[in-house]
């Protein structure tokens, strides 16, 4: 118990019955549109009057119905696009995208206003299932009539079988699609070669043992001909193209030869540009403002040292008075310019924030 409630036991015995509610739904719809039981839950049939006869339209439900959407099958055979060589339907959306929430009886009601729309056509009762045509090889004698197909058309017939060809099967056994195959081929063969046309047997029996004639005729044959010129056309036309490459040859070499000495050019540049890239660099740190204020620092402070060096000799009297006062001037005034001037330098890379 603790099992089923931890793992959803109890939900099987649900879902069990919410599908068997779809089910018995889905039947209901079914018998609203007039669908004869003939299994419980499982075979249904609806009868459509075609002309004077009657089609049944089977609804087989699966055992996973209405998960799994249901086979609808025509009987008796017949021709519609929308249905197959097993008689099943299979061009209906309503049918095909079938689903638990999907209406079954709105569904066949589908079918039943296309089969009015585009009436199927009745197949003769000896028509095979899987087959793409009713075979011919049938051993009645005497011509069968098949449904009309439209109100007012003519009954078509089926024509007897015919009698076996020498060292070859039935037309029964080869079927209408080898026939119409063998059919399109001669009259392919004898548009092509109209002269067959008015030869007798004999005459036809000794073309076949001459394979010059043969060959002779497939000569002038009119396909053959026209090939023969297109191929020399095409033929022209790659010996001219060719030529036409070869007479380039001379140029493309020269190009080549341009494209050689311009990446030898262009790879010169390059060093000679990574050079002046370099020096570029050096310039460029040698100028930066941060490295000329730590220039004019050490600047202030030669200035400063050198004027402190002359007050010393001049207090040591090594020298006079007039000397004294223009080095020492000349020094204090150079340190007090150079002081300025990286004051100033000072401002302006405080205020744009420059950094190395």
């Amino acid at each position: 118990m603790i099992m089923n409630r931890l793992f959803g036991g109890k939900n099987k015995g649900s879902s069990a019955t919410n599908l068997q509610a779809q089910k018995s739904k889905q039947v209901e719809s079914l018998k609203k549109i007039g669908a004869v039981e003939i299994l419980r839950d499982q075979e249904y049939r609806v009868n459509v009057k075609q002309g004077s006869t009657n089609l049944s339209i089977l609804i087989n439900l699966p055992s996973h119905f209405p998960s799994d959407k249901p086979v609808l099958t025509v009987q008796p055979a017949v021709t519609h696009p929308w249905v197959d060589t097993q008689m099943k339907v299979v061009g209906c959306n309503s049918i095909n995208n079938f689903s638990m929430h999907s209406d079954l009886g709105l569904a066949v009601q589908n079918v039943l206003e296309e089969f009015k729309k585009t009436p199927p056509v009745i197949l003769p009762q000896h028509y095979n299932l899987g087959s793409s045509i009713p075979t011919v090889g049938s051993s009645v004698a005497s011509p069968n009539y098949t449904q009309c197909p439209y109100p007012g058309s003519q009954p078509s017939v089926i024509p007897p079988p015919l009698p076996p060809r020498r060292n070859q099967g039935t037309v029964g056994d080869l079927g209408l699609d080898q026939l119409t195959l063998g059919h399109s081929q001669i009259t392919n063969i004898l548009s092509e070669f109209p002269a067959l046309k008015d030869m007798k047997l004999f005459e036809l029996e000794e073309l076949m043992s001459d394979e010059e004639k043969i060959t002779e005729m497939v000569q002038k044959s009119q396909e053959l001909i026209k090939f023969t010129q297109q191929r020399e056309e095409l033929s022209s036309a790659c010996v001219h193209l060719a030529k036409s490459n070869l007479s380039k040859k001379p140029a493309i070499d020269s190009l080549k030869q341009s494209i050689k000495e311009k990446n030898i050019e262009l790879e010169n540049l390059k060093v000679e540009f990574e050079k002046h890239c370099e020096h570029h660099m050096t310039l460029s740190d040698q100028y930066h403002p941060l490295h000329i204020q730590s220039n004019l620092k050490v600047a202030v402070m030669e200035a400063d040292e050198e004027s402190e060096i002359i007050a010393e000799q001049f207090l040591e009297k090594e020298m006079d008075v007039d000397e004294f006062l223009k080095k020492f001037m000349e020094k204090r005034t150079l340190c007090h310019l150079r002081r300025a001037k990286e004051e100033k330098l000072n401002h302006i890379i405080l205020s744009q924030g420059l950094r190395f």
